[in-house]
């Protein structure tokens, strides 16, 4: 059984625990994505050694890269498109939808589906030409009906500019973050219709946005609920194993109250657990409040695979060494420290953002105090791309941000039979997470799970990329300060 649990080796199967998972409630949303297979639409996809994306990983709830630098949202995401657009339909006639980025065309089948039986029609729009035709033939291959029957349409148009001559849209789905909601879009929305798009955060991260035009003579109070927008790490593995013992399987975006994750080091003896309600961001936001850390750093909702990893690498190894480049809330770092700590290891976090520095060694202090106290664990404010010489050799290292390809001083800090686990950046899109061991002077490279991460910074000149404020800048209004006329709430 995979730790991620929406994973499948078949649409019907990923689709049901979509359900099981309670990320499609709907029945429509249900019957519309079983008969939309998803691995129709990534059977073109050329994998890195020259392969094809096979139904074992078409049924991942994962993303995939489909060139031109662009990718496949996890089937998750594409469920919680769904039960939105399902919600802002449901008792509408003829509904008229508009998906901005049609990509790879799965999720503008999806929609064609919901609304086929209510004479309704779905609009994609993507820029790229060879993504357009992509989109088609996929449509046409998979479900032509929905082309011939003329229930669904993919136009190459500037997505930001909507569709004016087709509106009003009762949904629109934007699968691409903007600084703003787009002026363009909102003045496309029939009444009661809703906008759903990814937004920047001027601290860094997303979040998603809903944007309703209320209906006339009707006026709803926004709710606010917080979020992770971003898929900050996907877990992909074949079994529990270790990490299952090691971190509870609880949504950290739906039950924070159970928030306490135990973290075992393999052996037989009492547990220590990392009490997450401890956490605070840099801003002093408590876990409760927030589920988002600032300056871009997203604290991951699973991080099983990373600790197996690293069991795996280190396992025998006698006081390892563990290097965690992003420390950010400190949550991986001290669960590392648990990790090592009965075989008189030590893990070193490093964090270039000075406050969340301070803010990962207060939460550590504060939920897990013997790892610091013992010296288990230290955190330092530190550029990562250069890791740490003085403490090197290291026998496992993280990287929680993408680079273009594994830094060779990282490499270099690796102990003998250490490994290397950074998200690097794919040429067509997208992200694959890398696993890198040195073998004496040699090092062997191997593909582990597609990813998706924030860059990995070098210094100022990256900042304003991942999203970090530097001096001159100026935050971006809140979502309620931008058109009196919608209402707005963030959602998961």
């Amino acid at each position: 059984m995979s730790f991620w649990p929406c994973n499948s080796s078949s649409n019907e199967g990923l689709v049901k625990n979509l359900t099981r998972t309670g990320v499609i409630s709907s029945d429509l949303v249900f019957k519309a994505m079983l008969k939309t297979d998803r691995a129709k639409y990534l059977a073109q996809i050329e994998t890195p050694d020259g392969g094809h994306v096979g139904d074992l990983q078409a049924y991942q709830d994962v993303p995939h890269p489909i060139g031109y630098h662009q990718t496949i949202s996890a089937p998750h995401m594409h469920g919680h498109a769904m039960e939105l657009g399902y919600a802002a339909i449901k008792d509408v006639n003829h509904p008229r939808i508009l998906d901005v980025g049609s990509g790879s065309g799965y999720l503008t089948a999806c929609l064609g589906r919901m609304v086929e039986d209510k004479g309704g029609h779905v609009f994609g729009l993507e820029i790229v030409p060879g993504l357009v035709q992509f989109a088609k033939k996929n449509i046409q291959n998979a479900d032509g009906d929905l082309i011939d029957r003329g229930i669904v349409s993919v136009r190459c148009h500037n997505g930001w500019d909507g569709l004016p001559n087709e509106a009003p849209f009762h949904y629109i789905h934007v699968g691409a973050a903007a600084e703003v909601p787009p002026q363009a879009l909102m003045d496309q929305l029939a009444d009661g219709g809703r906008l759903v798009i990814p937004l920047d955060e001027a601290r860094g991260g997303q979040v998603f946005v809903e944007i309703t035009l209320p209906a006339r003579f009707e006026a709803k109070p926004a709710r606010r609920m917080s979020r992770q927008a971003v898929e900050s790490l996907v877990v992909l593995g074949n079994g529990m194993g270790l990490a299952g013992t090691c971190l509870s399987k609880c949504s950290i975006l739906e039950r924070p109250a159970k928030l306490r994750t135990t973290i075992r080091s393999g052996s037989s003896n009492g547990s220590k657990a990392v009490n997450l309600s401890a956490i605070r961001s840099p801003e002093g936001r408590s876990w409760r409040q927030c589920c988002r850390f600032g300056r871009a750093a997203q604290l991951a909702t699973k991080h099983a695979h990373v600790l197996e990893l690293a069991h795996a690498t280190f396992s025998g190894v006698i006081k390892p060494r563990v290097l965690d480049v992003g420390a950010g809330s400190g949550y991986l770092t001290a669960a590392l420290a648990r990790l090592v700590k009965d075989a008189g290891g030590r893990v070193f976090g490093l964090e270039l953002v000075t406050a969340l520095a301070q803010s990962a060694r207060k939460n550590v202090l504060n939920a897990a105090p013997d790892l610091m106290k013992s010296g288990v664990l230290s955190l330092h404010c530190y550029n990562g791309w250069h890791g740490l010489p003085a403490e090197a050799p290291f026998h496992f290292i993280f990287v929680g941000a993408a680079v273009s390809s594994p830094p060779q001083t990282l490499l270099d800090q690796l102990a003998d039979g250490g490994q290397l686990v950074v998200p690097v950046d794919d040429p067509r899109g997208g992200q694959a997470l890398v696993g890198v061991t040195r073998r004496g002077s040699s090092f062997v490279h191997r593909k582990l799970m597609p990813a998706c991460f924030v860059p990995l910074v070098r210094g100022d000149i990256h900042k304003k990329r991942r999203g970090i404020s530097i001096a001159g800048d100026t935050e971006m209004p809140g979502p309620k300060a931008l058109h009196s006329t919608h209402s707005f709430r963030a959602i998961r």
